[in-house]
């Protein structure tokens, strides 16, 4: 999901992770009412998120992240939560890391210790605020690459980013807002060239193939 700051992106991420209430209408999550169920019921039934801003825990490890997600957001005890939380941290590229306290992390490896936590708790749904936001081109690529390879063993995510060259290379379809409304949705491709879409996100056709 793109579009311009002030759109609502986060805010909607917000009200389906259950951080901000909805003032009107029904949230709907693999066919049920989750609209006043509390983040952590919600998390119960599949749905993480990670957050713009990762802030670990700086005297827990890497692992001990990932394990307190599973117990907390996944429900999960004893080997089944060491398990879940070996899978993710591995699937984040992160096993050198795995005895390293949240403080001495660098920025990418936060952001992959929030995907770690985020899939600790074996979701089926996955919301992703500007995980790639600060990072370089190519520390774009790494993240870019651990959404695909969960993406390939059945994960779905929803994922807004201002980085568009991250949503390019992972994402199967798009969604543009602009004041709260939908403005476009199609293929990445489609959206992007989208009139619309350009004179409201990129202010010129110039930037959607350029620095972002």
């Amino acid at each position: 999901m793109v579009g311009p700051n002030g759109a609502g992106k986060t805010t909607m991420l917000a009200m389906i992770g259950g951080d901000v209430r909805a003032d009107s209408g029904t949230i709907l999550f693999d066919g049920r009412d989750v609209t006043r169920l509390r983040s952590s019921q919600r998390a119960r039934l599949g749905l993480a998120r990670t957050y713009q801003i990762p802030r670990p825990f700086v005297g827990l490890t890497v692992f001990e992240h990932a394990l307190l997600a599973a117990h907390q957001a996944g429900g999960l005890r004893g080997s089944d939560a060491k398990a879940s939380a070996a899978f993710a941290i591995e699937r984040c590229g992160m096993n050198k890391l795995a005895n390293v306290p949240g403080a001495q992390l660098r920025l990418l490896d936060r952001k992959r210790l929030e995907v770690a936590r985020a899939i600790a708790g074996r979701p089926s749904l996955v919301l992703l605020d500007e995980v790639a936001g600060g990072l370089s081109d190519t520390e774009v690529v790494v993240l870019s690459d651990i959404i695909l390879s969960l993406r390939d063993i059945g994960m779905t995510f929803v994922w807004v980013e201002h980085v568009v060259r991250a949503l390019l290379a992972t994402a199967n379809s798009m969604v543009c807002l602009s004041g709260g409304q939908i403005i476009a949705q199609g293929t990445p491709t489609d959206v992007l060239q989208n009139e619309a879409v350009v004179e409201s996100y990129f202010g010129s056709a110039a930037l959607i193939g350029g620095e972002q």
